[in-house]
Protein backbone atom coordinates (compact mmCIF):
# COMPACT_ATOMS: atom_id res chain seq x y z
CA UNK A 1 0.00 0.00 0.00
CA UNK A 2 1.76 3.22 -1.11
CA UNK A 3 1.68 6.24 1.44
CA UNK A 4 -0.37 8.70 -0.77
CA UNK A 5 -3.44 5.61 -0.33
CA UNK A 6 -2.76 4.92 3.07
CA UNK A 7 -3.01 8.45 4.02
CA UNK A 8 -6.39 8.83 1.86
CA UNK A 9 -8.10 5.55 4.11
CA UNK A 10 -6.71 7.39 7.48
CA UNK A 11 -8.70 10.62 6.29
CA UNK A 12 -11.41 8.93 5.28
CA UNK A 13 -11.60 6.65 8.57
CA UNK A 14 -11.41 9.27 10.66
CA UNK A 15 -14.65 11.17 8.90
CA UNK A 16 -16.75 7.84 8.91
CA UNK A 17 -16.02 7.13 12.52
CA UNK A 18 -16.87 11.38 13.32
CA UNK A 19 -20.19 10.83 11.58
CA UNK A 20 -21.03 7.92 14.16
CA UNK A 21 -19.72 5.08 11.76
CA UNK A 22 -19.65 1.92 13.06
CA UNK A 23 -17.29 -0.99 12.80
CA UNK A 24 -19.15 -2.87 10.16
CA UNK A 25 -19.81 0.70 8.34
CA UNK A 26 -15.70 1.30 8.67
CA UNK A 27 -14.82 -1.97 7.42
CA UNK A 28 -17.73 -1.63 4.21
CA UNK A 29 -16.42 1.74 3.48
CA UNK A 30 -12.82 0.38 2.98
CA UNK A 31 -13.46 -2.69 1.12
CA UNK A 32 -15.29 0.11 -1.15
CA UNK A 33 -12.78 2.32 -1.11
CA UNK A 34 -10.07 -0.14 -2.22
CA UNK A 35 -12.29 -2.49 -4.46
CA UNK A 36 -12.50 -6.09 -3.85
CA UNK A 37 -9.88 -7.05 -6.51
CA UNK A 38 -6.83 -4.95 -4.46
CA UNK A 39 -8.10 -7.01 -0.94
CA UNK A 40 -8.08 -10.29 -2.38
CA UNK A 41 -4.57 -9.34 -4.05
CA UNK A 42 -3.28 -8.75 -0.43
CA UNK A 43 -5.20 -11.85 1.50
CA UNK A 44 -3.41 -14.16 -1.13
CA UNK A 45 -0.34 -12.35 -1.17
CA UNK A 46 -0.57 -12.73 3.10
CA UNK A 47 -1.37 -16.64 2.31
CA UNK A 48 1.68 -16.97 0.16
CA UNK A 49 3.81 -15.55 2.89
CA UNK A 50 2.18 -18.36 5.49
CA UNK A 51 2.29 -21.19 2.66
CA UNK A 52 5.86 -20.94 2.60
CA UNK A 53 6.62 -20.23 6.22
CA UNK A 54 5.17 -23.61 6.36
CA UNK A 55 7.10 -24.94 3.62
CA UNK A 56 10.32 -24.07 5.34
CA UNK A 57 9.00 -25.61 9.29
CA UNK A 58 8.32 -29.05 7.24
CA UNK A 59 11.73 -28.94 5.24
CA UNK A 60 13.34 -28.78 8.75
CA UNK A 61 11.31 -31.25 10.07
CA UNK A 62 11.66 -33.35 7.24
CA UNK A 63 15.60 -33.36 7.47
CA UNK A 64 15.77 -34.15 10.69
CA UNK A 65 13.63 -36.73 10.23
CA UNK A 66 16.02 -37.82 7.74
CA UNK A 67 18.56 -37.71 9.78
CA UNK A 68 16.95 -39.55 12.59
CA UNK A 69 16.64 -42.56 9.79
CA UNK A 70 20.64 -42.20 9.56
CA UNK A 71 21.86 -41.72 13.57
CA UNK A 72 18.83 -44.63 14.95
CA UNK A 73 19.58 -47.15 13.28
CA UNK A 74 23.91 -47.43 13.67
CA UNK A 75 23.26 -45.86 17.46
CA UNK A 76 21.15 -48.98 17.92
CA UNK A 77 23.37 -51.27 16.58
CA UNK A 78 26.38 -50.09 18.82
CA UNK A 79 24.13 -50.06 22.14
CA UNK A 80 23.35 -53.90 20.47
CA UNK A 81 27.43 -54.59 20.39
CA UNK A 82 28.07 -53.37 23.85
CA UNK A 83 25.03 -54.80 25.62
CA UNK A 84 26.21 -58.43 23.81
CA UNK A 85 29.51 -57.81 25.32
CA UNK A 86 28.45 -57.36 28.33
CA UNK A 87 26.32 -60.23 28.20
CA UNK A 88 28.93 -62.47 27.21
CA UNK A 89 31.52 -60.85 29.94
CA UNK A 90 29.17 -61.76 32.87
CA UNK A 91 27.82 -65.24 31.74
CA UNK A 92 31.61 -66.40 30.65
CA UNK A 93 30.73 -70.62 29.83
CA UNK A 94 33.97 -71.95 28.41
CA UNK A 95 35.82 -74.96 28.27
CA UNK A 96 39.05 -74.97 30.40
CA UNK A 97 41.55 -77.40 29.66
CA UNK A 98 42.12 -79.42 33.14
CA UNK A 99 45.73 -77.99 33.97
CA UNK A 100 46.10 -80.24 37.20
CA UNK A 101 46.51 -83.40 35.36
CA UNK A 102 48.57 -82.43 32.88
CA UNK A 103 52.37 -82.58 32.77
CA UNK A 104 54.29 -79.59 32.77
CA UNK A 105 55.53 -80.79 29.38
CA UNK A 106 52.24 -81.05 27.97
CA UNK A 107 50.87 -77.34 29.88
CA UNK A 108 53.93 -75.42 27.78
CA UNK A 109 52.99 -77.69 24.82
CA UNK A 110 49.74 -76.06 25.23
CA UNK A 111 50.67 -72.44 25.97
CA UNK A 112 53.52 -72.85 22.77
CA UNK A 113 50.16 -73.19 20.80
CA UNK A 114 47.88 -71.04 22.46
CA UNK A 115 46.96 -67.20 20.68
CA UNK A 116 47.74 -66.32 23.85
CA UNK A 117 49.93 -63.00 24.44
CA UNK A 118 53.14 -62.35 25.39
CA UNK A 119 51.99 -60.75 28.14
CA UNK A 120 48.92 -63.05 28.95
CA UNK A 121 51.71 -65.90 28.79
CA UNK A 122 54.04 -64.68 31.03
CA UNK A 123 51.22 -64.03 33.58
CA UNK A 124 49.96 -67.66 33.25
CA UNK A 125 53.72 -68.82 33.83
CA UNK A 126 53.53 -66.63 37.06
CA UNK A 127 50.20 -68.24 38.81
CA UNK A 128 49.90 -71.54 40.69
CA UNK A 129 46.16 -72.06 39.66
CA UNK A 130 46.48 -72.43 35.98
CA UNK A 131 43.05 -73.19 35.02
CA UNK A 132 42.34 -69.50 37.32
CA UNK A 133 44.72 -67.64 35.51
CA UNK A 134 43.74 -68.83 31.82
CA UNK A 135 39.95 -67.59 32.78
CA UNK A 136 41.26 -64.65 34.14
CA UNK A 137 43.02 -63.65 30.94
CA UNK A 138 39.95 -64.54 29.19
CA UNK A 139 37.44 -62.20 31.11
CA UNK A 140 39.91 -59.58 30.82
CA UNK A 141 39.41 -60.04 27.22
CA UNK A 142 35.81 -60.37 27.36
CA UNK A 143 35.73 -56.77 29.55
CA UNK A 144 38.44 -54.90 27.57
CA UNK A 145 35.74 -56.09 24.74
CA UNK A 146 33.33 -53.98 26.25
CA UNK A 147 35.12 -51.02 26.92
CA UNK A 148 35.91 -50.98 23.25
CA UNK A 149 32.24 -51.23 22.47
CA UNK A 150 31.07 -48.71 24.86
CA UNK A 151 33.24 -46.42 23.77
CA UNK A 152 32.29 -46.28 20.24
CA UNK A 153 28.52 -46.26 20.93
CA UNK A 154 29.54 -43.28 23.43
CA UNK A 155 31.36 -41.24 20.53
CA UNK A 156 28.95 -41.99 18.18
CA UNK A 157 26.06 -40.42 20.95
CA UNK A 158 28.27 -37.96 21.92
CA UNK A 159 28.57 -36.76 18.07
CA UNK A 160 24.63 -37.29 17.20
CA UNK A 161 23.36 -36.09 20.51
CA UNK A 162 22.03 -32.88 18.69
CA UNK A 163 19.48 -34.92 16.72
CA UNK A 164 18.00 -36.85 19.46
CA UNK A 165 15.04 -35.88 21.55
CA UNK A 166 15.57 -35.13 25.60
CA UNK A 167 13.90 -37.83 26.70
CA UNK A 168 15.53 -40.25 23.98
CA UNK A 169 18.66 -38.92 24.89
CA UNK A 170 18.16 -39.28 28.78
CA UNK A 171 17.22 -43.18 28.16
CA UNK A 172 20.42 -43.80 25.76
CA UNK A 173 22.67 -41.72 28.88
CA UNK A 174 21.12 -43.72 31.25
CA UNK A 175 21.85 -47.19 29.09
CA UNK A 176 25.58 -46.04 28.90
CA UNK A 177 25.49 -45.45 32.43
CA UNK A 178 23.96 -48.80 33.44
CA UNK A 179 26.02 -50.55 31.44
CA UNK A 180 29.59 -49.34 32.55
CA UNK A 181 28.54 -49.96 36.44
CA UNK A 182 27.67 -53.33 35.08
CA UNK A 183 31.31 -53.85 34.04
CA UNK A 184 33.26 -52.38 36.63
CA UNK A 185 31.25 -54.92 39.27
CA UNK A 186 32.65 -57.50 36.70
CA UNK A 187 35.85 -56.05 37.12
CA UNK A 188 35.42 -56.31 40.24
CA UNK A 189 34.92 -59.46 40.98
CA UNK A 190 37.66 -60.59 38.65
CA UNK A 191 40.17 -59.25 40.18
CA UNK A 192 39.07 -61.24 43.75
CA UNK A 193 37.43 -58.13 45.53
CA UNK A 194 35.02 -59.49 47.99
CA UNK A 195 34.89 -56.63 50.71
CA UNK A 196 31.63 -56.83 52.94
CA UNK A 197 30.92 -60.09 51.39
CA UNK A 198 29.51 -58.50 48.54
CA UNK A 199 29.82 -60.73 45.58
CA UNK A 200 30.67 -58.39 42.84
CA UNK A 201 29.82 -60.83 39.85
CA UNK A 202 26.06 -60.92 41.97
CA UNK A 203 26.16 -57.07 41.33
CA UNK A 204 26.83 -56.69 38.14
CA UNK A 205 24.44 -59.79 36.97
CA UNK A 206 21.76 -57.69 38.71
CA UNK A 207 22.41 -54.28 37.02
CA UNK A 208 22.09 -55.81 33.84
CA UNK A 209 19.40 -58.11 34.04
CA UNK A 210 17.43 -55.04 35.90
CA UNK A 211 18.57 -52.20 35.02
CA UNK A 212 20.33 -52.43 31.40
CA UNK A 213 18.05 -54.93 30.08
CA UNK A 214 14.60 -53.02 30.63
CA UNK A 215 16.28 -49.73 29.94
CA UNK A 216 16.86 -51.01 26.23
CA UNK A 217 13.50 -52.37 25.51
CA UNK A 218 12.53 -49.10 26.77
CA UNK A 219 14.88 -47.35 24.11
CA UNK A 220 13.60 -49.79 21.47
CA UNK A 221 9.73 -48.52 22.06
CA UNK A 222 10.81 -45.04 22.37
CA UNK A 223 12.94 -45.43 18.75
CA UNK A 224 10.41 -47.58 17.19
CA UNK A 225 7.92 -44.50 17.58
CA UNK A 226 10.09 -42.28 16.31
CA UNK A 227 10.70 -44.55 12.95
CA UNK A 228 7.50 -45.45 12.23
CA UNK A 229 4.75 -42.81 13.77
CA UNK A 230 1.81 -44.24 11.45
CA UNK A 231 2.05 -47.65 13.36
CA UNK A 232 1.57 -45.81 16.76
CA UNK A 233 -1.69 -43.82 15.28
CA UNK A 234 -3.08 -47.40 13.54
CA UNK A 235 -2.83 -49.26 17.12
CA UNK A 236 -5.04 -45.88 19.07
Amino acid sequence: MTADIAQQISSWVGQLVIAGGGGAVVAYGIFKFLGKSWIENQLAKDLERAKSEISIHATRRMKLHDKEYVVFPELWSRLNKANGSLDRAIISLRGIPNFRSMKDADVNDWLNRSYLSEEEKLYFNEQEDKGRAYGNILGKRDLNQVDQDLAKFKRYLQNNRIFLSPEIKEKFDQIYSQISESCTAKEMDLKGFSGDGTSYLKEAWEKFDKQVKPLKVEIESLVQAKLFPESRIEKQ
